[in-house]
């Protein structure tokens, strides 16, 4: 490996950098300054620690994913680092950055129900993500996509309901869908929208891009979504009573998904293959009850 790497990303825990064909994700660990005071250096020393400890968490959740399609499967974790694959095309932030006036909905579409797909899978291992958004996915070079950031996520206990569980920090299923919501919302709008739902603050706080609310937000505290590529979808992620869980998504995309042809009959306008979301014997998720797969074929949108 070359002992020279390049920068690819840097974040408020890590860096990754590239060596060849393979990139490695470290712990940011800054040097006290010259000179320091006491408290300034205990401070480094906790920053170092917390980064350090964070690593070694989202080592265990790529451990613990580590057969789920569709999420970046490492080469080596150590405590010290994470060896991936190198994906060309970067996240799907940058990607979009830089083919924005190529890109299409049917291609958003088809990244949409993929990520969507994605997270699925999680889910059924007792994940939650926590932190969706563009740049949490990579672009491969047929354009799929792989999840690659879980340095916030959470493993759930096997004894808790995974679509009832709300844990410290307000971390859910419908945080995730939510999450998800704001990722389609910025992808299709140009225009970044997150919020935070935190009880204990006095008021609503406005951070421009990103909200802190009290109390989860209606419909009217939320960008008008009227007039943009599947802005009902969007809208039911971010409402409290829209999607409960990640496979509603699923379905509703498919459903999404579908245009008249000049007969005036309905079909999906991709022509997509719907993915082994359901039942993937490969990743070991198998989802008990009503298939989504039948409740998007049976709406008009089979699969080809």
């Amino acid at each position: 490996m070359d002992t020279k790497g390049d920068l690819i990303s840097a974040g408020r825990v890590g860096c990754v950098m590239r060596y060849g064909d393979v990139a490695v994700k470290t712990a940011n660990k800054p040097t006290v300054p010259d000179n320091a005071s006491e408290y300034t250096t205990i401070v480094y020393q906790r920053m170092n620690r917390t980064n350090e400890e964070t690593l070694k968490h989202e080592g265990r959740i790529y451990a613990h994913l580590i057969h789920v399609e569709g999420v970046l499967k490492p080469f080596e974790i150590s405590d010290t680092e994470i060896r991936m694959p190198y994906v060309s095309h970067g996240s799907l932030d940058r990607y979009l950055s830089a083919k924005k006036d190529i890109v299409n909905d049917t291609q958003r579409l088809r990244w949409f129900r993929n990520a969507a797909e994605i997270i699925f899978r999680v889910h059924r291992q007792l994940v939650l993500v926590a932190d969706i958004a563009a740049r949490s996915f990579l672009v491969n070079t047929d354009l799929s996509l792989q999840l690659c950031d879980f340095s916030e996520s959470v493993i759930i206990p096997v004894n808790q309901a995974l679509d009832e569980l709300v844990l410290q920090g307000l971390l859910s299923t419908k945080f995730d869908i939510a999450r998800f919501g704001s990722m389609m919302y910025e992808i299709v709008s140009g225009h970044r929208y997150e919020f935070f739902v935190t009880p204990e603050v006095e008021a609503d706080l406005d951070g421009g891009e990103s909200k802190t609310y009290r109390k989860w937000p209606t419909d009217e505290k939320l960008p008008d979504k009227r007039d943009i590529f599947l802005g009902d979808i969007i809208r039911k992620c971010w409402l409290r009573d829209g999607f409960r869980s990640i496979d509603d998504v699923c379905v509703a995309l498919y459903r999404g998904g579908r245009r008249r042809d000049s007969w005036g009959r309905s079909r999906c306008d991709t022509g997509l293959v719907i993915s082994t979301w359901y039942s993937n014997p490969d990743d070991n998720t198998h989802y008990h009850g009503r298939s989504p797969f039948f409740m998007a074929e049976s709406s008009g949108c089979a699969a080809f």
